[in-house]
């Protein structure tokens, strides 16, 4: 890149800040066939703002070429004999389109010339100086695309894809090749780089699931600091930690739409493209939900050149796997793309009786209506078939017992009796429209059904007896299907414009809601005893004798929110924005009176950031969170509690160096709730079920984030918590100060990947990392147990080969993985079950083998 361009580069930048993204992505997508200068011009200044991470292996050029059309959106023209008989060294790294396409023709005589800001001519050096023509539609040459991967063959004038859509396609090739993250829709609804928002947002991409091999959401997770799972890596559930507080219902969403039974059935990662984790209270944007902040899966989309992809897992523990992955277009147009992603999974678990089969599949349409128009439905089916397992007790983990150590895969449920089988359905549509360059609008919305299957029967401990071994247990029954609906609809307004010589993105939209449980039948009993040391799981469950606990319920809730983010200087960027949530709560159990409720808040946020250079971000925020107390929650006399309100303060600095291959944030927060309903101090009306709403907690702490493409091949993904969470009023003395259950002082992760790119090794990879947690409480109640902390070491070896054109397959690459989990066959204690004082043992010496292959 000449010094011209280099100073257009810095002065574009200081002046258009986060807008020269949005405009220089979908800028290349108008008509351009204006004059030979201009078109050069244009097509440097979008290559050098348009960074790619390239992987390109060695190979004929023209298989070369047609790689490199599918990772960078570009189309090449020319002749087939141009590139017959050449052999490319190949590309591993981030480059700008201009500048890769560079170093593929690097020494085979060949050169290009563009010819439209993403289109260019490629032919012999001695001829590229010559005046470059219109690129022909009907003769010599056609464009590469990766949907047939042939060139010089007759071709239609190929179909510009909607501005709408480019960006997003180039992000979901991006995620599958880099543990890097730019840019993350979650923290403001609008594309905004990472660097300019005034608060802490994590992005796992798909690359880091793949090359960890991780199933479950909370696997996936735990290369994030302040983040921790509560449940055993076998159940059913997904329970995490974050900040300090308990994730619940109103903490998952799913491409930016609440998600309420994610955490009921454990969200499997076959069709997530990447994650992100917005840290904090997010009501400004999303309403009701958790102070630890908010969970985003971004899951595939359709794709306009066709691909397929499968792979099969097989490990110990009898764990075999398949998934499908299959997309491209329905006609020959392009405007009617598909994706389908299918998985299948028959596995037991290193505990006893725990199973965890599952299939699922998800089915995904997008129409483009136009060229700013897009519309896409998806669906996604997932059935788990589970016998959940619960924790053991400390006498045979943690502390010793009389009659010796328990083993791991001791388990406390019926056996074959238990059951606990739960199934989800969604189907919701997206639909996005480009009025302008510079405003467009989204409407989106989903259906959610989760059902917990009839006769559904499962057991849990409940005491252990004096003599160490003898385990009392309760089982619950439920005789009738649950059902429960969920809707979520959000319509929104982006607009940038210029006002008071400053440049703003305004954000303006509502959200609807409603959570509804059709009915919901169940009923205790005591359950068989277990001797832990000497199990007998033929043992019959015990009858039901109790009455049935019948109950529905219905939530319905809207909002509206405004969010504007302002370029006051070209450093100096600030960030505002209001909610009101309206939510009404409806709860009936049967022979009790009916309970209802009407809340309403107000949830600000405010946020600067400043960039003393251009690889540093300082910023700072304030944010409020609120959650709807429970209609089942009252007082003596009658009324219903107050929203629990959260506050957040941070601080942090944000880096990105090395071309963005280098991604760090350092973050300091300050976190409370309040309102927390607690047991009332008047023990005859705590024992009556009235409650008070006088309790407070605390976390703060400090986290550090790092994600980096330290060489081409080489990809580190670090983090570190300190987390002080604590008890700072209650009305029980005794636990004031009292530090919150499954929460460690510190945590550590690291991971990293390293793959040959030459000599007798390339195409191998070596990966591996460690996990690290310091002590952490078992419960908030009762004696305080101390969980010892762990470190676990995992490790990981890879072959990935691009195959010659023309195999028998004809297929594109092999893809082999060996994924090996806690290394070193540590025993060691993961978490208590939800803050219980019963334990899950981590996870043995495991080995997953996985065979891949790409068409």
């Amino acid at each position: 890149m000449d010094s011209r361009l280099g100073r257009d580069r810095q002065r574009v930048r200081r002046i258009a800040g986060a807008l020269l993204w949005t405009f220089a992505l979908a800028w290349p997508l108008a008509p351009a066939y204006a004059e030979t200068a201009d078109r050069q011009d244009e097509g440097a200044r979008l290559a050098e703002a348009e960074r790619i991470n390239f992987d390109i292996p060695p190979q004929p050029l023209r298989s070369a070429l047609t790689t490199f059309a599918e990772q960078s959106g570009w189309q090449l023209f020319y002749s087939a004999e141009v590139a017959e008989g050449i052999q490319s060294p190949g590309l591993s790294g981030i480059y700008a389109p201009d500048r890769a396409l560079k170093e593929l023709l690097a020494g085979t005589g060949l050169a290009f010339r563009m010819t439209d800001p993403r289109t260019v001519t490629i032919e012999s050096a001695s001829s590229a100086a010559a005046p470059p023509p219109i690129p022909p539609t009907t003769s010599e040459t056609a464009p590469v695309d990766s949907a047939n991967g042939m060139n010089g063959a007759p071709k239609k004038k190929p179909v510009k894809l909607p501005e709408v859509l480019v960006k997003d396609v180039r992000q979901r090739a991006d995620d599958t090749k880099s543990y890097v993250a730019e840019e993350a829709n979650t923290a403001t609804r609008t594309d905004t780089p990472i660097r300019d928002v005034p608060q802490s947002i994590q992005v796992t991409t798909r690359k880091v699931i793949e090359e960890q091999r991780t199933f479950r959401l909370q696997d996936a997770l735990q290369n994030i600091s302040g983040i921790n799972a509560t449940e055993s890596a076998a159940s059913l559930y997904e329970s995490i930690i974050i900040r300090g507080f308990d994730a619940t219902t109103r903490t998952y969403f799913r491409n930016g739409l609440f998600d309420p039974f994610a955490q009921f059935t454990a969200s499997d990662t076959y069709n997530i493209r990447r994650i992100e984790v917005l840290k904090g209270p997010a009501a400004v944007l999303y309403g009701q939900g958790d102070p630890g902040g908010i969970i985003n899966i971004v899951t595939n989309r359709a794709l306009p050149d066709a691909a397929y992809a499968a792979n099969v897992t097989l490990g110990n523990f009898r764990f075999y796997r398949s998934e499908l992955d299959a997309t491209g277009p329905l006609n020959a147009n392009k405007t009617v793309l598909y994706r389908l992603n299918v998985a299948g999974q028959k596995a037991d678990s290193f505990i006893d009786y725990a199973n965890r089969d599952l299939v699922a599949f998800a089915p995904t349409i997008t129409w483009l209506i136009g060229p700013r128009t897009t519309l896409t439905v998806e669906a996604d089916y997932l059935r788990r078939w589970s016998n959940d397992p619960y924790g053991l007790p400390a006498q045979g983990t943690l502390f010793p017992n009389i009659n010796g150590p328990l083993p791991r895969n001791r388990t406390v449920t019926l056996g074959d009796f238990s059951s606990f089988n739960r199934t989800s359905y969604r189907v919701g549509y997206d639909l996005t429209h480009q009025f302008s360059n510079n405003w467009s609008f989204r409407n989106a919305y989903r259906h959610t059904i989760a059902e917990d299957d009839k006769n559904n029967l499962y057991a849990f401990p409940d005491s252990l007896d004096p003599d160490q071994r003898t385990l009392q247990r309760l089982q619950v029954l439920q005789p009738a299907i649950a059902r429960r609906h969920a809707h979520s609809m959000i319509t929104n307004v982006v607009g940038h414009f210029r006002f008071f010589d400053m440049d703003h993105t305004l954000l303006t939209g509502v959200e609807l809601r409603q959570e509804k449980t059709d009915r919901s039948v169940y009923t205790f009993a005591a359950a068989p005893p277990l001797d832990l040391f000497a199990p007998d799981y033929s043992l019959s469950p015990l009858a039901f004798t109790g009455d049935l606990v019948n109950f529905n319920n219905d939530t319905k809730s809207a909002g509206l929110f405004v969010q504007d983010q302002v370029t006051i200087l070209p450093n100096l960027k600030f960030l505002g924005g209001l909610r009101f949530d309206y939510i009404h709560q409806f709860a009936h159990s049967l022979g009790e009176p009916e309970q209802t409720s009407d809340n309403h808040a107000v949830s600000p946020r405010l946020g600067l950031v400043y960039q003393p250079v251009e690889p540093v971000s300082l910023y700072t925020s304030w944010t409020k969170g609120f959650q709807p107390s429970s209609p089942f929650g009252f007082n003596p006399d009658g009324q219903l509690f107050k929203p629990e309100r959260s506050t957040q303060y941070e601080v942090g600095t944000k880096i990105f160096m090395f071309e963005n291959r280098l991604s760090a944030t350092l973050a300091w927060f300050h976190l409370t709730r309040e309102n927390l309903v607690t047991p009332n101090p008047d023990p005859a009306l705590a024992f009556a079920g009235f409650s008070v709403q006088t309790g407070e907690q605390r976390s703060q702490g400090v986290e550090l984030d790092v994600t980096a493409q330290l060489t081409p091949g080489w990809n580190v993904i670090a983090s570190y918590a300190y987390t002080d969470a604590e008890v700072t009023k209650d009305n029980d003395p005794a636990l004031l100060n009292k530090r919150l259950a499954n929460v460690p002082y510190n945590k550590a992760t690291l991971w990293s990947t390293y793959h040959f790119q030459e000599g007798p090794l390339k195409g191998f990879g070596l990966g591996g990392g460690i996990f690290a947690y310091s002590d952490r409480n078992a419960s908030l109640f009762g004696d305080q147990i101390s969980m010892p902390g762990y470190i676990r070491a995992d490790a990981a070896v890879y072959y990935n080969r691009a195959l010659e054109p023309g195999n028998w397959l004809r297929a594109k690459a092999l893809n082999v993985a060996l994924n090996i989990r806690n290394l070193l066959d540590k025993r060691y204690i993961a978490t208590s079950h939800n803050g219980s004082q019963f334990f899950f043992f981590g996870e043995p010496f495991t080995v997953l083998g996985t065979v891949g292959i790409r068409f």
